[in-house]
């Protein structure tokens, strides 16, 4: 097996690019790994360097006859001949610098909706464990319907904040063991909510009951409306089903 890694004196002039492109030389890693390289009919094999932007997960690998590397400028992976000479190896490595650059600055939906959707169950699911262990199952019921409302494609947004304001409506019922609405709850009770938070809490009911209840042609909930609404009625759910003694 022919050794053919970059030497650290090599490495370093890669770092100088990378810094000289404004990426994070933390984000990179030099990993070493085996390449079985065939010219005409004969196979080879060498240990080659491969430089990988973790994040991401694209990479230059350094060949013995080659530089693979993705992204590139035309298809997801390139391979470009050499003649072993490093100096030839800089302009295919800036190749590889400027198709990464461009990738990794365009915003990403994707992980975006995944960072929402997990943020978003952890939330659901902390208030949903509260719920459990307080014996409060149709209350982390209501949620985990919420949460889904909120994640379907298109989301059903009015869904969601009915499912929340069930949920919430179902807790403080219990708590309080009463079966009024929840609005007549927060006149009756002063100790649900500490104060001067009771009376934003009542706020936020009326606006979200006439989002998701008492509906109106043209007044329905848009996507953050929604989902600060969930968040909030999860957030009293939460507070509610850990607060211990009812208020009487």
């Amino acid at each position: 097996m022919l050794d053919v890694r970059l030497k650290p004196s090599q490495q370093a002039k890669i770092l100088v690019l990378i810094n000289e492109f404004g990426l994070t030389p933390l984000d990179f890693e030099w990993t070493e790994e085996e390449s079985v390289e065939c010219v005409s009919v004969e196979a080879v094999r060498f240990r080659v360097s491969v430089l990988t932007h973790r994040p991401s997960k694209f990479f230059c690998s350094f060949k013995g006859y080659w530089v693979e590397f993705s992204p590139a400028p035309k298809g997801r992976v390139a391979h470009e001949r050499h003649n072993g000479d490093f100096n030839q190896m800089v302009p295919l490595a800036i190749q590889w610098l400027t198709e990464l650059r461009k990738e990794i600055a365009i915003p990403d939906p994707w992980a975006d909706l995944r960072r929402d959707a997990a943020d978003r169950l952890g939330q659901s699911e902390r208030a949903n464990t509260a719920l459990e262990e307080a014996g409060k199952q149709t209350a982390a019921s209501e949620l985990r319907e919420a949460n889904a409302d909120l994640s379907r494609q298109p989301p059903d947004l009015t869904g969601a904040v009915q499912h929340s304001l069930t949920a919430l409506e179902c807790v403080a019922r219990e708590h309080c063991s009463d079966h009024a609405t929840f609005g007549k709850l927060l006149q009756r009770y002063d100790g649900l909510f500490p104060k001067p938070l009771d009376r934003g809490i009542e706020k936020i009911w009326g606006f979200a009951s006439e989002m998701g209840r008492h509906l109106q042609e043209g007044r329905t909930p848009n996507g953050e409306e929604a989902e600060l609404l969930v968040g909030l009625a999860t957030a009293c759910c939460t507070y509610l089903a850990r607060k211990g003694k009812p208020v009487g």
